[in-house]
């Protein structure tokens, strides 16, 4: 099984969790559908994705998936060419990180 099948696997498993559970879920399901959007070449609805699943995260106070959130973006940006979008989602990250206590991360 490829990466992918089983990154769409995961997402139809969690979806109906995120509708009973949505502060426990639904950053991660976003942040799938985000990671998914990107590597089909749907950058503009990535770029929304990351920002809801990063949103979702600190609304439910998720620190260290808000933080996972923004390292991903950076890298989506970094490998878009948008390269001043991912300074600031890597500075997210590092500030994010650093709240969570993941210093070694940092």
């Amino acid at each position: 099984m490829s990466w992918v099948e089983r990154g769409k696997q995961v997402i139809q498993e969690l979806e109906p969790l995120a509708k009973h559970s949505e502060w426990n879920y639904s950053n991660k399901v976003l942040l799938l559908r985000a990671e998914e959007a990107f590597s089909d070449g749907e950058y503009e609805q990535a770029k929304t994705l990351y920002d809801k699943a990063i949103c979702s995260g600190k609304t439910y106070r998720f620190v260290n998936e808000e933080a996972l959130a923004n390292e991903l973006a950076a890298h989506f940006f970094r490998e878009t060419g948008r390269i001043h979008e991912a300074k600031i989602y890597h500075s997210n990250a590092i500030e994010t990180y650093n709240r969570w206590g993941a210093t070694a991360k940092v």
